[in-house]
Parts: C-alpha cells; structure tokens; sequence
C-alpha cells in the first residue's frame, strides 16, 4: 500500500498556514484580543498582516508550488521549520518571559505539525512515500 503521508502533510500544513494567514489579514485585532493587548494602532494590525497574513499565506503558497513541481521534501521543509522556529520561540519565552500555558499549547501544536514535516521529509529522502 502507497504511504500518502508526505502529501497529506503538506496539504494539511498549506491549509493551517493559509487558514491563519486570512483569519488574521482579515481580522488581525483578533490576535491582539487574544494576548490581552487593549492599546491598538494601526500600524500593529499592519504588522500583524504583514506577517501573520502576508508571510503565512506566502509559506502555503511556497509549498504547494514546490509539490507542484515535483520537489515534495522542499515543500514539507518549507512548512516545517517555521513551525519548529515558533515553537522555539514559544519555549524561550516560556523561560524568559514567564510561563504561558496558552503559548506551551501553542508550541505543542507547532511542534506536532513540524514532526509531521520532517517525518515526511524523511520518508521522501529515502523513497519511501508513493505519492
């Protein structure tokens, strides 16, 4: 039986990065909600576009084009090591800043998703997917 891990992940992947990126480009007060922010200006709300919008959306299109093309690892590494960074970051802050449950959730889910990508990865490198 084919293994479809690889592409699964990357679809399920694309799909959180561009689900992220339009809920917070349309509504990026949302996140400042979110982390108690009450003082909001508009050049926050741009921030929060520029990169939870733009960048996010610019990393599920990278994936896709790469799998299009045939280049299944380059998109799986593409969505995983910004997850595998975030979760870094979320951790550091953890122990820098003061424990957040809300951000060890965070980095667990990012985490997971990262594993995802890099077992996929793996198994592409290998040959082992028949996708």
């Amino acid at each position: 039986m084919k293994n479809h891990l690889p592409t699964v992940t990357i679809f399920i992947t694309a799909a959180s990065w561009a689900g992220f990126a339009i809920w917070l480009g349309v509504n990026p007060n949302a996140l400042l909600g979110a982390f108690g922010i009450e003082d909001r200006t508009p050049q926050m709300a741009t921030e929060i576009r520029a990169f939870y919008g733009g960048l996010e959306m610019a990393i599920a299109v990278a994936m896709i084009v790469l799998w299009r093309r045939g280049d299944t690892f380059a998109s799986l590494l593409i969505g995983g090591l910004p997850l595998l960074g975030s979760a870094s970051g979320r951790l550091v802050g953890s122990v820098v800043d003061g424990f957040s449950m809300m951000h060890l959730g965070f980095a667990g889910l990012e985490l997971l998703g990262a594993a995802f990508c890099f077992v996929g990865a793996q198994m592409v490198s290998r040959g082992e997917h028949g996708d």
